[in-house]
């Protein structure tokens, strides 16, 4: 704008202030937009005697605060503010608004932008960058907004840890957060330092007292924590019930490989070209393919315990695919005696585990659930901490709170047009 006549409308349309009437604006050396306003010569209430009159003009004020940008670029606000004398004589005050605060350094429009694109999580030094103020500033009103997150006492939780610094600093060692997430919506409902016992059960007892289901991984802290609740039925993970199968199988081929080649696998070993097929469940492969594979497997290994190995991890995913828990129990029993039967060390340590955690795992058939949410709301939390990790747990934590403790904003897409195609009669 080349003329400095207030134009009434630009300030709404350009700023989204419609109480100020616009004056000027320009781009600065900084390629900044710098807007100045002021209000109109309306009727103030004094701040001392709260008198609403329209007081003598006394002098003017600049006030300089940033805004929400405006096409792309941080936009600097600077009010003329005037300096109003009371016609009652008890002193000298300024004009104020809502929109604006006494001494703030931004508006009060720009502080719940900056929080809904950490809530989206964007990185707070791009945020800060965006709207031209401190990295300090962001985070206050982004720790400030992470307060005021809805507390919901669900009674299905999932628990689970994760990093909070990966530990790649020489400076640094891997620290982690416990994470207490709702299974029913995948929000996470609140965090804590460490990965211990005393950690989950805290979390547990502030934030789900009322929990009937806790789903965790084969973590004994999390299953003792959980048991402190009243009336509470802990089930073990699928997941990583499967995994941890998986894991021994994995094992048990790489010590007949050493045992029978002398170093690690090669491309052309016959055990290390399985290693990928192995890790497929048996009911998703062919009759003929499964009896080439087992030919394959006999012919590697002549003791068969990789073979015997992968028999009885598919005993085990049997367990899962049961209608109802004694299904599911007899076939847990045939797992047992599978066992007994090869006498393969890593998978006697694997029945020994699940023989510990058997009424967890017994109890998915019973409450269907496991921690896939958890995991989900993880992977949010990862994206969190990026790269390196944080320093700040308060940070982190609010951070946190704000990207997967609250319900995503997905946008909708009106449709167009109907899809469905018409035919003539």
């Amino acid at each position: 704008m080349s003329q400095l006549t207030p134009v009434q409308g630009w300030s709404e349309l350009l700023l989204a202030l419609p109480e100020f009437l616009l004056t000027d604006a320009y781009i600065d050396e900084h390629d900044e937009l710098v807007a100045v306003v002021e209000l109109p010569r309306a009727l103030q209430p004094c701040s001392r005697c709260g008198v609403l009159d329209l007081h003598r003009l006394h002098d003017y004020r600049r006030h300089t605060v940033r805004h929400l940008p405006v096409a792309g670029r941080a936009c600097r606000l600077r009010w003329r503010k005037r300096l109003l004398a009371c016609v009652e004589g008890c002193g000298t005050f300024v004009e104020r608004t809502p929109s604006i605060l006494p001494g703030a350094v931004w508006s009060r429009a720009a502080a719940p932008a900056a929080v809904a694109m950490s809530a989206d999580n964007i990185p707070i030094d791009r945020i800060r960058r965006s709207f031209g103020v401190g990295w300090n500033t962001v985070m206050r009103a982004v720790t400030a907004a992470a307060e005021l997150v809805a507390a919901v006492r669900p009674t299905r939780v999932g628990i689970d840890e994760t990093l909070m610094t990966t530990g790649r600093l020489t400076t640094r060692r891997r620290e982690f957060l416990t994470a207490l997430v709702c299974l029913d919506t995948s929000l996470v409902v609140a965090v804590s330092q460490g990965r211990d016992r005393a950690s989950a059960a805290l979390l547990l007892a502030d934030h789900a007292p009322d929990a009937r289901v806790v789903a965790c991984d084969l973590f004994s802290g999390f299953r003792t924590a959980a048991q402190q609740l009243d009336g509470v039925v802990v089930v073990a993970d699928v997941f990583h019930v499967v995994r941890l199968a998986l894991q021994a199988l994995d094992e048990v081929r790489r010590r007949r490989q050493q045992q029978i080649h002398g170093h690690r696998g090669h491309k052309d070993d016959p055990l290390f070209k399985l290693r990928r097929v192995l890790r497929v469940g048996q009911e998703r492969l062919k009759v003929s393919k499964l009896e080439q594979i087992f030919e394959r497997l006999a012919a590697a290994d002549t003791d068969d315990e990789v073979g015997a190995a992968w028999v009885a991890v598919d005993l085990l995913r049997r367990v899962y695919r049961a209608p109802d828990r004694d299904t599911a129990h007899r076939r847990l029993v045939t797992f047992y005696e599978w066992v007994a039967t090869i006498e393969v060390p890593e998978v006697t340590r694997l029945a020994r585990t699940i023989d510990t955690w058997q009424d967890q795992v017994l109890a998915f058939f019973d409450t269907r659930a496991s921690n896939g949410p958890t995991e989900s709301a993880n992977a949010r939390i990862k994206d969190v901490r990026r790269d390196r990790g944080f320093r700040n747990y308060d940070n982190y934590r609010a951070r946190i709170l704000l990207h997967a403790g609250q319900p995503r904003r997905v946008p909708t897409t009106t449709r167009i047009r109907s899809y469905t195609l018409t035919t003539a009669a």
